[in-house]
């Protein structure tokens, strides 16, 4: 066990190491005016996750603690600045990360929906931005494995057409140095392909993948892990 932190104190650490991002990052000024809010609003995000979705027989993992928040922040200090030019920019990341932390863990559509409208409520009262103005594509999806091996920026991917051929490239070359995975990569597939690059990407990352037989668990851990 460990004392709990106060909401101050704990907005101060983070704070502090999305300042110390931002300043290297040399972020335009309406990123680095977000600062605030963006810690304010996951831990929102996260408050009311942790009240409202309370751990169960059939959901014993729905356990959130301030690791949760940590790897959101985290996650939002991936951003590119040369993409990070303005408040959307930095917003569309803030989604995904929140998304991929909380969302992830959820097995149901009542809970991925109410996660979503936690999302919308807190960008349009705390940053006054509308859902429609963030998404700009079919869906928010970042990773750092469209440019190659020599540089991996982690921005988003705009173009799912697109997203699709560079998986279906990257299982292509993996087929060649290794036993063929007969694949077909549709869209859904390649999102879980990018969720697992996302978190090995990461310090220590790991994930506990589930799913029923032959749900693509293995082949989507092995197509991450060679990307």
């Amino acid at each position: 066990t460990y004392t709990e932190l106060d909401n101050e104190t704990i907005k101060a650490i983070f704070k502090t190491i999305l300042n110390i991002f931002i300043a290297k990052g040399k972020f335009p000024e309406p990123v680095v005016e977000a600062n605030e809010k963006i810690i304010m609003s996951v831990l929102a995000i996260y408050g009311a996750v942790k009240e409202r979705l309370k751990p169960t027989p059939d959901k014993s993992h729905y356990t959130f603690n301030m690791r949760d928040v940590s790897k959101t922040i985290q996650g939002v200090c991936s951003a590119h600045p040369p993409v990070t030019q303005d408040l959307l920019s930095i917003l569309r990341l803030w989604w995904h990360e929140n998304t991929r932390v909380f969302g992830d863990r959820l097995t149901t559509a009542i809970d991925r929906t109410m996660l979503a409208d936690l999302l919308k409520e807190q960008a349009e009262t705390v940053f006054g931005v509308k859902t429609s103005d963030l998404f700009n594509a079919e869906r928010i999806i970042f990773g750092d494995y469209m440019q190659g091996e020599s540089e991996r920026p982690y921005v988003q991917i705009t173009n799912m057409k697109v997203l699709i051929e560079r998986i279906e490239r990257y299982l292509e070359d993996y087929c060649g140095e290794n036993k063929p995975m007969k694949l077909v990569m549709f869209l859904d597939a390649c999102d879980h392909v990018s969720r697992v690059c996302r978190i090995l990407r990461q310090p220590q990352g790991n994930a506990l993948l589930l799913g029923v037989g032959g749900s693509g668990r293995q082949s989507s851990a092995k197509i991450a892990s060679y990307i």
